[in-house]
């Protein structure tokens, strides 16, 4: 199957082999991605199914991933149609099957070796989407025995109803016999210092640009500063982090959610000064370059040609970094959330005595941590904060430190990827001899003094910090 994009957001130019030559009206009142056909021609019904899913406040609002996620998935379907010439509605029980065997045959070719493109899971995501699509459309235009979720009445696609209880709730699903078992869940683990220690040194030595580096770099800064979510933190705006560098508090609008909540973060200017450098260099320069200041639209992650960074780009970027880096498992940006949230369980950990007293995590000590990361985290979900707390009472090594030690080593955190990047680029600047050094050192005094002034303000007498940090 072809590996051409097709679809894109109303606010995007469409994929390249788009050869339409004028807007249509979808695309002027759609707010969800808008899918094509491999010829170029638009995708009306799966347009329109994305469409009806969009719920303005909602977590599929505008560009939101999990739209564009349904439409990466469906795009597998309109390949095969389209392949196969037949409509949707054409489809039946040995169709599906040959989509379901072509997904699991396609093979990639990574690192110079042939692997399978996608596992089981996967393919069921894919499939599934699948079905919840073609079942709205048998019920928006009435398609005769498309679909049946019943063994009495038998349709051209057969559906086995399936339904599973999670977090109080009953949810039903969709199963077919073709279907491959599910692979072995894999556990996603925090992103630990030595990754992210990797993921600045091979940005810095790719053959990217010198924007496109900087950019990755904030990404990482702001990743490891907020543990926000990916539709979150392309959201940001640079009047966020200025107002954030002078108050200490980033305000974040919660994306997963159908409330309309913000979440204050609290940050250090240690780690907000690398993304202000980005801000009044680079980024400045190429809107300069671009647009033209006039017409910033103001978000923070900008492309090459100054316009808004779609949320797919930060994801592709963070894994082509894992991938230059050589990190096996598997590294992307909800692994800086992991992270953060573990990081910040932990911390709540050292301020319960009795915790530390008695040696055990009780049901009290729990609802008391969960009630304070509750309120600076805004999840609606106990059960996934939990999964944090009990990750960083497993990692709980020394409970003598105290909270101003937890945020001394937040600093130190800081300080070391940032030290890191910036003893790569000036290796690297001065065998090419470059004049670019001495804004690197100045870079570093910068830093250096944010260093201080952070360490300053949580109490600390510079001079005691290494012996105190061990």
């Amino acid at each position: 199957m072809s590996k051409t994009k097709l679809y894109h957001l109303p606010d995007h130019p469409p994929p390249p082999q788009g050869r339409r030559s004028r807007q249509s009206p979808i695309d002027r009142h759609a707010h969800a991605p808008i899918v094509c056909w491999p010829n170029g021609g638009l995708c009306i019904p799966v347009t329109l199914y994305l469409n009806a899913l969009y719920s303005p406040g909602s977590r599929f609002k505008g560009n939101a991933g999990t739209l564009v996620t349904y439409a990466k998935n469906l795009s597998h379907l309109v390949r095969y149609c389209s392949a196969q010439r037949l409509t949707f509605q054409e489809l039946d029980d040995n169709s599906i099957t040959d989509f379901v065997i072509k997904l699991q045959d396609e093979t990639t070719l990574k690192e110079h070796i042939l692997n399978k493109a996608r596992g089981s899971t996967q393919v069921r995501v894919i499939a599934r989407r699948a079905f919840h699509f073609l079942i709205w459309l048998q019920d928006l235009f009435s398609i005769p025995n498309l679909i049946s979720k019943s063994p009495s009445q038998p349709g051209q696609i057969n559906l086995i109803v399936r339904r599973t209880k999670s977090k109080g709730y009953s949810t039903e699903f969709y199963d077919h016999p073709s279907l491959p078992t599910a692979d072995t869940p894999k556990k996603r683990y925090p992103v630990t210092t030595p990754q992210i220690e990797k993921l600045f040194q091979v940005n810095i030595e790719s053959s990217q640009s010198a924007y496109i580096k900087r950019r990755r770099a904030a990404m990482i800064q702001l990743a490891r500063a907020t543990g926000s979510r990916r539709i979150e933190m392309n959201s940001t705006k640079v009047a966020d982090i200025r107002k954030a560098n002078n108050e200490g508090s980033l305000s974040v609008t919660v994306s997963k959610t159908k409330k309309n909540k913000v979440r204050e973060i609290p940050v250090l200017k240690t780690q907000l000064a690398p993304i202000i450098t980005f801000i009044e260099g680079h980024r400045a320069l190429l809107v300069k370059n671009t647009i033209g200041t006039e017409n910033d639209p103001g978000n923070l992650f900008l492309s090459v040609r100054g316009k808004p960074l779609s949320d797919e780009t930060l994801t592709n970027d963070m894994h082509d970094l894992a991938t230059l880096a050589g990190i096996k498992i598997l590294v992307c940006l909800h692994m800086f959330r992991h992270r953060y949230f573990t990081d910040m369980a932990f911390n709540m950990l050292l301020g319960i005595r009795e915790f530390v007293e008695r040696k055990e995590l009780t049901a009290p000590t729990e609802q008391i941590i969960l009630q304070q990361m509750r309120a600076l985290s805004q999840h609606e979900d106990d059960e996934t904060l939990l999964g944090y707390i009990h990750a960083a009472y497993k990692e709980a090594k020394a409970w003598d430190l105290g909270e101003r030690l937890w945020k001394m080593s937040q600093i130190h955190d800081s300080m070391v990827t940032s030290l890191a990047s910036l003893r790569t680029e000036l290796a690297r600047e001065s065998v090419m001899k470059n004049s670019s050094v001495s804004t690197l050192l100045d870079e570093f005094g910068s830093l250096l003094s944010h260093w201080q002034a952070d360490l300053d303000q949580v109490g600390i007498v510079y001079s005691d910090y290494s012996k105190k940090l061990l």
